[in-house]
C-alpha cells in the first residue's frame, strides 16, 4: 500500500453514489502547510472522486452554510422568482434582537419590519452578505414557521443523501441540535450547484437592490471574499459559494475552484474562531484553509491513462473449434483516472470476471466479462472485455456436443427414467399375472391318488 490516489485519505470509501474510485489514506497524502480545520471534504468534480477528507462524517454546526439549503428550497417552491413578493414581520425582527442581545451581533441585510421584496433579492441579500433576517423571511413566506420550514429542509436532505444532518433554523444560527457534516455539505452544495439560479447568485460579488417600500437601495457585497479580485485572499479560478460563522461553529466555508482544466469542490469546516489567549482571529482561517488545500490538489494530482483500449489483458479456454483452444480477451476502452502525480501507473493489476471457458463460434469485439482495475491494491474502477479474435465453430464438435447434451438433458434423462421404470412394472405385472394363473390351472386339475 503505497502511494495511491485517495477516495478517502483517512479511511477507504465507495461513492453517489456511484462513484467508482477509492483513494489513499491521509497519513500518506496530505497538504504541507497547517491547517485548522476540524472537517475537511476535497472532491474531484470531473471525476466524483474524493480527494480528501478529515472528520468528514462527524456531525457539526454549520453556522451559515444552512443557507444553502435554505436557498434550494426558496428556489424549488417558488414559481417566479421575480414577482413572488416577500414582507418583513415584525416576529422576526423582535426574534433577531432578542437572539442579538443574547448572544452577540449577526449578520443582517438592512431590512426593516414591513418592507417587501421580490424573493429574488431576498435571496441575494441572504447569500452574499448572508443576511440572518431574509432567511427567516424565506421560511415563514414557504413554510409559515421556523419549525415547518425545518421539517421541509431535513426532509429533503435525506432525498439528497444527507442522512447525518438534522437542520433547526433556516440561517444557522447557534442551536446545539443544528448539526450536519462536511460529507453531507457537499451532498447538498452539489444539487444547488445544478440550478443556474443558484449559480447566479453565488458568484455575484456585489449587488444593488434597487429601491423598496423602505429604502432608495440597499447594497449587498459577498462575504466570500476569496472570489473578489481586489481582495487579499483572492484565489484565481475561485467562485461562490458559501461561508458561515459562529463562535461555536468556527469558520466555515464552501467553494468550487477551476484550473487547468481540473475543478474541484472544497467543503471547509470548524476553522479556527479563537486564538490560543481566546481572541477572534484577525483574517478568516476558512479561506487560508483553503487556499492551502487548492494549491495542494491541483499541484498534486494529475489525470493518467491506466488502461489503452484495445490492450491484450488475458486469454480464456475455447471449446468446439479445431482451430484454437483459447480467446485473447483485449479492452473495450481507455482508461484514466486522477492519481497523485508521483503514482506509477505502470504498476496496475487486474482482477478478471469472467466465464471458465466460451464456446465457438466468437466473433471479434463479443463482450465476454469485465476487469476491476487495481492500482497499489486499491479499487479505481471496472472496465468490460471484449474477443479480440474471431473463431469459427467446428460443425463435428458442435454435433457431437448436442448429441452428449440430448443425453445429458433433463428430458432424456426423465424418459430413461421413465421407460424403465414402466419396463419394470410391466415385468412385475406379468410375472404376477402368470403365477395367479398357474394357481388357477392347479386348482381344477384331476391328480390320482398314489398307491403303495
Amino acid at each position: 500500500m503505497k502511494k495511491y490516489f485517495c477516495l478517502t485519505l483517512i479511511f477507504i470509501l465507495s461513492f453517489v453514489s456511484g462513484f467508482n474510485f477509492i483513494c489513499r489514506a491521509a497519513s500518506v497524502y496530505s497538504p504541507d502547510g497547517p491547517f485548522s480545520a476540524k472537517a475537511i471534504y476535497l472532491y474531484s468534480m470531473d471525476t466524483g472522486e474524493v480527494i480528501f477528507e478529515k472528520n468528514a462524517s462527524q456531525q457539526m454546526e454549520p453556522a451559515s452554510l444552512t443557507k444553502i439549503m435554505t436557498c434550494i428550497l426558496a428556489i424549488e417552491n417558488t414559481e417566479n422568482l421575480d414577482n413572488e413578493m416577500v414582507t418583513y414581520p415584525q416576529n422576526v425582527q423582535d426574534y433577531l434582537y432578542a437572539y442579538q442581545r443574547d448572544y452577540g451581533a449577526v449578520s443582517l441585510g438592512g431590512l426593516l419590519a414591513g418592507e417587501e421584496l421580490p424573493m429574488r433579492k431576498l435571496l441575494y441579500a441572504m447569500m452574499l452578505p448572508s443576511a440572518n433576517e431574509a432567511a427567516l423571511m424565506v421560511a415563514e413566506h414557504i413554510a409559515g414557521s421556523q419549525e415547518a420550514f425545518a421539517e421541509m429542509m431535513n426532509r429533503r436532505a435525506r432525498e439528497l443523501g444527507a442522512v447525518n444532518t438534522n437542520f433547526v433554523t433556516p440561517n444557522g444560527l447557534h442551536h446545539p441540535d443544528h448539526v450536519t457534516t462536511a460529507e453531507d455539505m457537499a451532498k447538498i452544495t452539489l444539487h444547488a450547484l445544478e440550478m443556474p439560479e443558484f449559480m447566479r447568485i453565488v458568484t455575484t460579488s456585489v449587488y444593488d437592490s434597487g429601491p423598496t417600500n423602505r429604502h432608495q437601495n440597499l447594497k449587498w457585497e459577498n462575504t466570500n471574499l476569496m472570489q473578489i479580485p481586489e481582495n487579499s485572499f483572492y484565489y484565481p479560478g475561485l467562485s461562490g459559494v458559501k461561508t458561515g460563522t459562529t463562535p461555536q461553529a468556527g469558520r466555515c466555508f464552501i467553494s468550487i475552484a477551476a484550473r487547468d482544466g481540473f475543478t474541484y469542490l472544497l467543503v471547509i469546516m470548524g476553522s479556527d474562531f479563537y486564538d490560543g489567549e481566546g481572541n477572534v482571529i484577525d483574517g478568516n482561517m476558512a479561506f487560508r484553509d483553503t487556499a492551502i488545500f487548492y494549491d495542494w490538489a491541483f499541484g498534486s494530482f494529475r489525470v493518467k491513462n491506466l488502461i489503452q483500449k484495445g490492450k491484450y489483458v488475458t486469454e480464456i479456454p475455447l471449446r468446439l473449434s479445431t482451430e484454437r483452444d483459447a480467446v485473447r480477451l483485449m479492452t473495450a476502452d481507455a482508461f484514466s483516472a486522477l492519481v497523485y502525480y508521483e503514482e506509477d501507473a505502470s504498476k496496475i493489476q487486474l482482477e478478471f470476471d469472467i466465464p471458465d471457458y466460451v464456446e465457438a463460434p466468437v466473433k471479434r469485439f463479443d463482450k465476454i466479462g469485465t476487469a476491476r482495475i487495481l492500482l497499489s491494491g486499491k479499487d479505481m474502477g471496472e472496465m468490460e472485455l471484449l474477443a479480440a479474435d474471431t473463431v469459427e465453430a467446428s460443425r463435428v464438435l458442435v454435433i457431437w456436443e448436442g448429441i452428449k447434451g440430448v443425453f445429458a438433458s433433463f428430458w432424456f434423462k426423465y424418459a430413461v427414467v421413465f421407460i424403465t421404470l414402466s419396463i419394470i412394472t410391466y415385468t412385475f405385472v406379468m410375472i404376477s399375472h402368470n403365477r395367479r394363473r398357474r394357481r388357477q390351472q392347479g386348482g381344477g386339475r384331476y391328480r390320482p391318488r398314489r398307491r403303495m
